[in-house]
């Protein structure tokens, strides 16, 4: 029998076409021209799997793509390859839909596919919430019609391969080295390699992958395990410790020791419209947001509304602020920006608060001094916020989860390679990579690399929110759209043949 809650709120979206399509006419079969090079998209997450659906929406039929991955999946990623159904996404359903253009996508597919099977659905008064596993089923689904649509031609390829060196050629292009020994030549390359992880500690007792199975295996229930973050990454953290079998006591530490809030419905509230003065000046842009929350409330409409209606906005204001107030959000006002912008699923939330309330998971405001590992455990030597001298706590792992890494710190061959190289240059905080409003990479000389572009979570200090499937999706159709701009302006005049 279907869930008929889960139903009720997929059939959110009034229509249900008889299959989904990533195309929306049939493609025309164009042999692609022999020797001819393809565009290659650097990684096969969320943003490499979107940007290669928009690049076969845009470029012309005889373009051929290519999609390279080091993982032994496509279309998954760090974020979605999770198989475990409790591992939800952060953004409710109606809004995860990979093609801008077509906000129901996800719905539909999830009505279709889902609909007798609703085990990772969470139905909630703040709206439906998947789990990470059932997303990334969605967009192998995606990666899988493309590829059928795309057959007669094998305009689409992919190489299951770690490009570890690109390498600019003479006339014009660029030729990617493999992990394996293999070199390929590409017309352009898509730098779509998500959330760069960080080298993991040889030290058994410090984890700073948190992804990786270091994070979980061989722990005791006897000695408390330090999460170092509490944010997004620790939720997902601790409430998988938990359902792995971990009794122990999880300790969650943070310079603010804030958590994420909740997700809750809210009526939808109008979009600021900020002043220069605003825009120009920190303090002024957060005392006018906190007016604007005022305001909604006063109408009964809560807080959530006016943070989600600067959604499609943030870019720009975040563009239009100076260097110096850029900077002061960041070390200031930005724990307090991702509380409230980045919110826990209610499921989610609601553990959270269960090992609060029973003392299993303690959330505290801390700065860590150092850390000695002794044995088989850790001895933490930190001081709370407000204290005057430190403490020492021994647990038996600490975990780094205090979010994504700043890339200026990666040792990424790849990425790493591209800066020396001076191919491409950090931005201005040391975030991500440096790109021109068009995703065109910026190099070392402050010029835009030839058929270089760059997307999601590797770009996020130029566009600061650009880690979510709301915002990369948007970046991906800008993307495409520059990248047949540019094939277009090096083609012959006289021919739209690229």
């Amino acid at each position: 029998m279907t869930d008929p809650e889960a139903t009720v709120i997929i059939e959110g979206a009034a229509h249900s076409p008889p299959t989904l399509s990533l195309f929306a006419e049939p493609l025309e079969t164009a042999t692609p021209r022999a020797g001819k090079r393809p565009i290659a998209v650097i990684g096969a997450g969320f943003s490499g799997t979107i940007a290669v659906l928009h690049l076969l929406r845009q470029l012309p039929q005889d373009q051929p793509v290519l999609l390279c991955e080091r993982a032994p999946e496509f279309a998954r990623g760090v974020a979605y390859a999770s198989g475990e159904f409790d591992h939800l996404l952060n953004v409710r359903a109606t809004n995860m839909s990979a093609l801008a253009d077509e906000p129901w996508h996800f719905s539909d597919w999830l009505r279709q596919r889902m609909g007798q099977s609703p085990q990772g659905l969470h139905p909630t008064e703040a709206g439906l919430f998947a789990s990470r596993g059932i997303y990334g089923q969605y967009l192998r689904t995606l990666l899988d019609t493309a590829l059928r649509d795309t057959a007669a031609d094998a305009r689409l390829r992919l190489m299951p391969d770690d490009v570890t060196k690109v390498t600019p050629l003479g006339g014009g292009g660029y030729r990617l080295a493999f992990a394996s020994g293999q070199g390929i030549e590409a017309a352009g390359i898509i730098l779509a390699v998500g959330n760069l992880l960080p080298e993991e500690d040889p030290d058994p007792r410090i984890c700073t992958n948190p992804w990786g199975e270091k994070a979980w295996k061989k722990l005791s229930g006897d000695q408390p395990v330090l999460l170092i973050g509490t944010g997004l990454t620790m939720v997902d953290l601790a409430v998988s410790l938990r359902r792995r079998g971990f009794a122990g006591r999880i300790i969650a530490m943070s310079r603010g020791g804030l958590l994420p809030t909740r997700h809750a419905a809210a009526d939808p509230w109008p979009a600021p419209r900020f002043t220069a003065s605003e825009l120009s000046s920190l303090p002024l842009l957060m005392d006018r947001l906190r007016r604007e929350v005022a305001a909604a409330g006063q109408h009964g409409v809560d807080w959530r509304a006016v943070i989600d209606s600067l959604r499609p906005f943030t870019a720009e204001i975040w563009s239009r602020l100076p260097l110096a107030e850029r900077n002061r959000f960041l070390r200031h006002a930005r724990r307090y920006w991702d509380v409230h912008r980045h919110r826990m699923a209610p499921p989610h939330a609601d553990q959270i608060a269960a090992m609060q309330r029973e003392g299993s998971l303690s959330v505290v405001a801390g700065r860590i001094s150092k850390m000695e590992p002794t044995g088989n455990l850790v001895n933490v030597r930190y001081r709370l916020r407000g204290a005057a001298n430190d403490q020492t706590l021994a647990v038996q792992r600490v975990i780094m989860a205090s979010g994504l890494e700043p890339v200026a710190r990666t040792r990424d061959p790849l990425v790493a390679g591209m800066l020396a190289d001076g191919l491409a240059r950090l931005d201005k905080h040391g975030l991500g990579l440096d790109v021109t409003p068009s995703l065109r990479v910026m190099r070392a000389d402050g010029t835009p690399a030839e058929r270089l572009w760059a997307l999601g979570p590797i770009v996020r200090g130029v566009f600061w929110e650009c880690i979510a499937v709301p915002d990369i999706r948007v970046q991906a159709s800008q993307m495409a759209a520059s990248v047949l701009a540019g094939l277009k302006a090096d083609a012959p005049r006289w021919s739209y043949i690229i």
